[in-house]
């Protein structure tokens, strides 16, 4: 959003007919660099963010285990790992939930692993207990730091990044939305160079964002748990 500001700016707001749609833009602009300004400027966020990925790697490597279970040769042991994968699957994809919802989440199923129904299949497995107690661990200091922040924030600022966007993205898709329109009837002429420098940008973060999604899924690998 901040390169899409400078493009408009560069290329004139009269000149790319934005005069109605630039203020609602701006607004939903201030209000999201700000969000944005106060979470990468809290230590707290940065060791959320630490603990958010400690807490996903033990969840993968809580699932490999339950696997290698599912194949051990001692059919107790599988029948241990049928049980556990049963109660884990009944939550979902865990790491596909907001953080907030995560946490409960997680504190929800470690909770029913350690139940006294549930403790002898969980024990059963190797290092069973010691990966469920250690996600569970993670998770409660995950959201300890997270009503640290809450508390660091308190008064000074009350809207997220992801909310914040949710204003921002109407705003950004309605000049889109009227760029395009007017290069089709006016010609591109007028509006090649905002297109293609705005394109360029999308594209940089997509290859940003790829490599930043490899780096986690080869550090997930690498802490996968190798039996055999």
């Amino acid at each position: 959003m901040t390169e899409m500001d400078h493009l408009i700016m560069k290329e004139t707001i009269a000149r790319m007919g934005l005069e109605q749609l630039y203020p609602a833009f701006n607004r939903a602009f201030a209000v999201e660099s700000a969000a944005v300004e106060i979470e990468l400027g809290s230590l707290t966020t940065g060791k959320m963010d630490n603990k958010d990925l400690e807490r996903e790697d033990l969840l993968i490597g809580f699932t490999h285990l339950v696997e290698n279970g599912l194949r051990h040769f001692d059919l107790t042991k599988q029948r241990a790992a049928e049980i556990v994968k049963h109660i884990v699957e009944k939550y979902g994809n865990l790491r596909r939930k907001p953080n907030a919802e995560e946490t409960v989440l997680i504190r929800s199923l470690t909770n029913e692993l350690l139940s006294p129904e549930n403790l002898q299949h969980v024990t059963t497995l190797s290092d069973g207990m010691e990966w469920v107690t250690r996600i569970q661990t993670v998770n409660e200091e995950y959201n300890a730091l997270y009503d640290a922040r809450n508390e660091e924030n308190n008064g000074t600022h009350t809207t997220t990044s992801l909310e914040a966007r949710e204003i921002m993205n109407p705003c950004y898709n309605a000049i889109v939305r009227r760029i395009n329109a007017l290069a089709e009837v006016n010609g591109e002429a007028n509006y090649i160079s905002f297109i293609n420098q705005l394109n360029g940008v999308i594209e940089d973060m997509k290859t940003t964002l790829t490599v930043q999604q490899t780096a986690r899924n080869k550090q997930a690998q690498q802490n996968t748990i190798k039996v055999g």
